[in-house]
């Protein structure tokens, strides 16, 4: 494919993720039932076909729904969802690179995802950087993932099996070194990243497991707060936390969480996007993500800008 063509291409997708409502809506929100019920739950799963959905209370408690059991937002909300899931399950079959999935089998039976670049198919030693979704929706995660990994010649990795709740530390020792193999990449070129719970995970994987990581992309996450502060984080890690400017959880969380990283000798750079506690655009990802793996200075510096929380 010539050069001007893969361009269009991807800016051809750009323009479908960013123009897709649902793809910057997030698993985890306020339900409200046409009873007039109201509730904080994270969508597990919804199959329009059977007509269910399966919230998930409080990281353990699981309840079945029909659409209408749901107010008409919600269930407006859910079509929506079942359209986006649909749209990244096509835009796999239009992406220039591959999307494959793994089982690790050892100790603990694990599948996991990647996506690599098209630039994998001649140049093996790329970065690589490992997802985790606070939900545990690895494979949607690195396909909401896939046109930045394109235009960044980015390998992205991700798994079901980490989400909110326990660190499952010991899974994750026994399972990089699978990825490692499985996956070539530049080992000194190492990422950990995730979304909200998913970039505290990330945080925390850096601090335990022994890795020359190189960085870390935190949207809308935090360390954890001070009992957090005192762990052997990687020291000259690049951070760039990716926050929506209503992000009121994420943001007053940034100037704390900064210094402690700085005092590890990391770079912290900030990028604010238009949205809440949410997963950004393309776009949002593909500058931040820039800056990442390039260190071109982009962003805010940690001292000097907080997104406003209002």
């Amino acid at each position: 494919m010539a050069e001007s063509a893969k361009r269009f291409f991807r800016v051809l997708v750009l323009v479908f993720l960013c123009s897709t409502r649902g793809l910057c809506n997030t698993d985890n929100r306020y339900w409200k039932l046409a009873s007039g019920e109201t509730f904080h739950a994270e969508l597990v799963r919804y199959d329009p076909v059977e007509d269910v959905a399966v919230l998930r209370i409080n990281e353990e408690e699981e309840r079945t729904y029909s659409l209408e059991d749901f107010s008409p937002m919600d269930s407006a909300w859910l079509l929506e969802w079942a359209e986006v899931s649909a749209d990244l399950d096509d835009l796999v079959l239009q992406m220039e690179g591959q999307f494959s999935h793994y089982q690790h089998q050892g100790e603990h039976v694990v599948d996991f995802y990647a996506y690599t670049p098209n630039k994998h198919r001649t140049v093996k030693e790329l970065p690589l950087l490992i997802l985790f979704h606070p939900g545990g929706k690895g494979a949607r995660y690195v396909k909401r993932l896939m046109p930045a990994a394109e235009e960044l010649d980015l390998i992205l990795v991700s798994s079901d099996a980490f989400r909110n709740g326990p660190t499952n530390l010991e899974l994750f020792e026994e399972l990089l070194p699978s990825i490692e193999a499985t996956v070539p990449h530049d080992g000194n070129r190492l990422f950990m990243g995730g979304a909200s719970g998913g970039a505290m995970k990330a945080y925390g994987f850096s601090a335990h497991v022994d890795r020359p990581w190189a960085g870390i992309l935190a949207n809308g996450g935090w360390l954890g707060g001070e009992d957090y502060y005192d762990l052997p984080y990687c020291r000259g890690m690049r951070v760039a936390m990716l926050n929506g400017h209503k992000d009121r959880a994420a943001n007053r969380w940034i100037k704390p969480d900064a210094e402690v990283l700085e005092a590890r000798g990391c770079s912290v750079n900030i990028f604010a996007f238009e949205g809440t506690h949410q997963i950004p655009s393309a776009e949002d990802h593909i500058e931040a993500l820039g800056w990442l793996l390039d260190g071109e200075e982009q962003g805010t510096d940690a001292e000097s800008s907080v997104p406003d929380p209002e």
